[in-house]
């Protein structure tokens, strides 16, 4: 009897161990359920945090979601992700990896927002290379703000909200799971990484859109551009590179058949780079109630005049000026020359001259902050043996917060008079009244220029008022010179278009700069220049030309040796007469992208990539006696 209440009892243990393993064993599968269910949560919640950041971004940028195509989305997410991947990695935790990514795409939204308000565009990896300059000219705008900043702003904030309210972490310690999750986003991070740096396929054609950035963010997202506007910042040695290959092109030009000048004395050479100097009308036809530029365009005795093309478009200044004193073009250079390349002495314009007979000191002006774009570093680097800045100008007459194109000039007829009279004057500047912005209402003009046939911006008023106080102060330095006995060569050319409300394009071109196509784009690339000699150099009307030419007509026209490069670029703007980062036009008119260059015009485009390389980088063998006038190596 004991024995079967024994075995009763065995029985029911026997039951309910089975009733307890089928509970656990259920348990755990909830468990597991609910944990797999969790991970996808956080999946999908990492994923949403992803989307959301790319979509706050573009906000700043007036752009939404729905303005890009799926595989660009997907393109930009990944990017955003793989800084996320990382720092989750780091902190084994999302909270504190998105809290940080949000703060960062709020302060980099906010900055591009403005900075995209008085140039155009957003800022780019090059720009990191100016940020200093940029600094200094920033402080002088007035910034105003829309719907859009309010939205990028507040969707940063809610984004950030919800990093705020996400559960801590339970766990004080790392566990194994921690720290191999981490070598994984790591390892992960690292394979996607190298694979952006050694394959084209994520990127495809972004990198090659070089010319113009607005157009590059808004067809590809910010981020996107950006990282792939940073692969381009390095300069790779050209295929098919070798210094024979340049020795056996420059050497051609050995044979010189310029005619010299048969003045007893050298002319006195002035170079000016008239900041923001443009004609609009190149744009589309509109009126004004005054003449914007009588005296330039009255100009027609011993003039070569016409325009030229730029390779920048409401800033960057000092890759124009680079252009114009070396003969290089930015077509193949994605940075910012002065301050990424301009490492040891490079032969310029200005050392060519300097090998002439009778010219003294090489003079560089410019009526603002010497340090700006590293000009005072770079200066003397081109053979400049001064350079007068805004701290040598004294009681000037201000426009705005800029000294005048008046007081400038007069600067250069006080040069003219204290030089030594035996020697010939060679001086360059760049002027500085007509820098943006356009937006300061203190300033009154004695008789302002308005647009006559449409209502437009006071931004526009004000631009073309700066540019007829520009031509009032050129046509008085011009007749000082005519006064003159010495030989005297004047070059006036612009730097670049400026950029004005997306308003004035609309009503003068039909559409805004970003619905330019690159033929529209050249349009807005385009700016005047003019030589101008108090003695017969001829008259001339060049239509199109590009500012890496400029130096070398100059020299021509002045009667002045040149060097084989001088020859040789005089050669290659019969057969491309415009080149720059926005393209190039050939002999025939046709409008062509760099990277699409055939036949005979991509073998002249490459051998003069491949001297560029050999002038700027390639020091060790630089070969410096087709770079001097004299022939000879410094």
């Amino acid at each position: 009897m004991q024995a079967d209440k024994e075995g009763e009892k065995d029985k029911e243990v026997e039951n309910l161990s089975v009733t307890e393993r089928e509970f656990n064993s259920e348990s755990i599968g909830k468990k597991r359920f609910k944990n797999d269910i969790k991970k996808i949560l956080i999946v999908l919640l990492f994923l949403a945090l992803l989307v959301w950041q790319f979509l706050s971004m573009e906000l700043f940028f007036k752009k939404t979601i729905t303005d890009f195509d799926v595989d660009i989305i997907i393109k930009n997410i990944a990017l955003f992700g793989v800084v996320n991947v990382i720092l989750t990695g780091l902190f084994h935790r999302m909270k504190p990896a998105f809290m940080i990514t949000y703060v960062c795409t709020l302060l980099i939204g906010i900055v591009n927002y403005f900075v995209i308000s008085f140039r155009g565009y957003g800022i780019v990896f090059m720009d990191i290379y100016a940020i200093k300059t940029a600094a200094t000219v920033a402080g002088s705008y007035k910034y105003g703000i829309d719907i859009y900043f309010f939205a990028g702003v507040v969707s940063c904030i809610a984004g950030i909200a919800v990093c705020v309210v996400m559960p801590r972490k339970k766990r004080k310690y790392l566990n194994l799971r921690d720290v191999c999750g981490s070598v994984v986003a790591f390892l992960s991070s690292a394979v996607f990484i190298v694979w952006l740096n050694t394959s084209s396929a994520f990127f495809n054609n972004v990198s090659s859109l070089s010319w113009d950035h607005s157009i590059g963010i808004r067809d590809y997202g910010y981020i996107l551009y950006f990282v792939a506007n940073a692969g381009e910042a390095g300069v790779q040695e050209p295929d098919g590179y070798s210094v024979q290959k340049v020795d056996e092109i420059l050497s051609k030009y050995n044979e010189d058949s310029i005619n010299y000048t048969s003045h007893t004395k050298s002319p006195n050479i002035i170079m000016i780079m008239n900041e923001s100097f443009s004609d609009l009308s190149v744009l589309g036809d509109f009126r004004t109630n005054r003449e914007v530029m009588p005296f330039f365009d009255s100009m027609d005795k011993n003039v070569v005049k016409g325009y030229v093309e730029s390779s920048v478009y409401g800033g960057y200044t000092a890759n124009s000026e680079f252009e114009f004193l070396t003969g290089c073009t930015k077509a193949f250079l994605p940075g910012n020359p002065y301050l990424q390349y301009m490492d040891d002495y490079l032969p310029s314009i200005i050392s060519n001259i300097k090998e002439q007979n009778g010219y003294g000191k090489a003079l560089a002006m410019h009526p603002y902050n010497p340090s700006g774009y590293n000009r005072n570093r770079v200066y003397p680097l081109f053979y400049f043996d001064k350079f007068i800045s805004i701290d040598d100008f004294k009681n000037p007459v201000l426009v705005r917060d800029y000294i005048s194109d008046k007081s400038d000039y007069e600067k250069i007829m006080e040069q003219y008079e204290n030089k030594d009279k035996d020697s010939s004057l060679c001086l360059f500047n760049v002027t500085m009244q007509n820098h943006n912005p356009y937006d300061d209402t203190s300033y009154k003009f004695k008789k302002k220029v308005e647009v006559a046939n449409f209502e437009t911006s006071p931004q526009v008023s004000q631009y073309l008022s700066l540019i007829k106080m520009s031509d009032d102060a050129f046509k008085e330095l011009v007749n000082y010179f005519k006064k003159v006995k010495e030989p005297t060569i004047i070059l006036l050319f612009g730097d670049h278009q400026p950029h004005l409300p997306d308003s004035f394009y609309q009503d003068v071109f039909g559409k805004t700069p970003l619905q330019f196509d690159q033929g529209d784009s050249m349009k807005e690339h385009l700016v005047p220049f003019v030589i101008w000699a108090n003695y017969d150099i001829g008259e001339k009307y060049i239509e199109r030309t590009s500012i890496n030419y400029l130096s070398s007509i100059l020299l021509e026209k002045a009667g002045l040796k040149m060097s084989n490069y001088n020859r040789y670029l005089l050669d290659l703007y019969n057969d491309i007469p415009s080149i720059s980062a926005t393209g190039f036009y050939d002999k025939n008119g046709d409008l062509h992208k760099i990277s699409e260059a055939t036949g005979e015009y991509a073998e002249k485009i490459k051998e003069y990539e491949m001297i560029q390389y050999n002038y700027l980088f390639d020091k060790k063998n630089r070969l410096d006696k087709y770079y001097n006038a004299s022939g000879k190596s410094r």
